[in-house]
């Protein structure tokens, strides 16, 4: 898992749900996105079915487990390492089907009253604002992930089910952000690009460092790319300024060398002295070098002078 995604998923799970209708919202979203419901076709009604939730994160674990023994729900808390990923570890709730879980997932808005699995996002579960921000960071932590800070915005939470990525875009619109939704080797992925909708989905989350991190590589990204504008301008200026001391050197050693210089008034020959003794200064700094305390116009003018009468004689 990529290290930001990592970071923002653990953020998240150290938000403490202070009423329990947030606690309920937050669980459902992560069985939305992390959960499995097996039917196994055991003998008893404990073996025939089971409720798995696999997540990287410690706390989101042990806070669906917790919600679960609430119910009266039999199971246990396993940590295993996955053979991919570097081995990283997994902690998995597994819970008999009993009625107690089978109660629970019906409040979660994932089983009907007809034993029938609801795919969808339950309203009755997102009514408040609370309980919407705590259904999303369950979601997020179940199965989202976001590009690291200092690359483009982007942020995604993938699910097996059309109907979820359809409730879960409206949702998002509700809460003014502008979701996008692609299918993609299997999965539904809706996602959120952007600085200001990646950050402020985290925030609304709960994920406020992270959201700043978003935010302060914004600023570091801006900083940068006006300092290369300046960069680059100045650069340009520089080409600018040489190629015309080289054209204005140009016709004064033309001029010089056919005699047509002495020719010239004096105010060009004076102007042709000092750009021969400074080559290469700017408008601005030959108008400091001048005697007379000539403007950066009128230095401009005489020099063009110059590179006309050069012109005139064939150089």
């Amino acid at each position: 898992m990529p290290g930001f995604t990592r970071a923002f998923r653990e953020e998240l799970a150290r938000v403490g749900e202070k009423q329990s209708c947030c606690r309920m919202a937050a669980v459902s979203g992560l069985v939305h996105t992390a959960g499995t419901f097996l039917i196994k076709g055991g003998t008893s009604e404990a073996d025939r079915y089971e409720i798995r939730l696999a997540t990287t994160v410690q706390p989101a674990a042990k806070m669906a487990y917790s919600l679960f023994k609430g119910y009266g729900a039999e199971g246990n808390l396993v940590t295993r390492r996955e053979p991919r990923f570097e081995h990283r570890l997994v902690y998995e709730v597994r819970l008999h089907g009993t009625p107690p879980a089978l109660q629970a997932l019906n409040e979660m808005g994932l089983l009907s009253d007809a034993f029938r699995l609801e795919p969808g996002i339950p309203r009755r579960l997102v009514k408040k604002s609370c309980c919407r921000s705590a259904f999303l960071r369950g979601c997020l932590i179940g199965a989202g992930s976001a590009n690291a800070p200092q690359r483009e915005a982007h942020l995604e939470i993938i699910t097996s089910h059309q109907v979820f990525a359809a409730d879960l875009t409206r949702l998002l619109e509700d809460m003014e952000f502008s979701p996008g939704q692609r299918f993609r080797r299997g999965s539904y992925v809706v996602y959120l690009k952007g600085r200001d909708d990646v950050a402020g989905l985290l925030a609304a989350a709960g994920a406020h460092e992270s959201a700043l991190l978003i935010q302060e590589q914004a600023v570091v990204k801006e900083v940068r790319s006006r300092a290369n504008r300046l960069a680059n301008c100045d650069s340009a200026n520089l080409r600018r300024t040489n190629a015309a001391a080289n054209r204005q050197l140009d016709a004064i050693a033309f001029l010089e060398r056919t005699g047509r210089l002495e020719g010239l008034p004096a105010a060009l020959q004076e102007m042709a002295g000092l750009r021969m003794q400074f080559p290469y200064m700017n408008l601005a700094e030959l108008a400091e070098a001048a005697d007379e305390g000539l403007s950066r116009s009128a230095i401009n003018h005489r020099l063009r002078r110059l590179v006309r009468a050069a012109e005139q004689a064939g150089g």
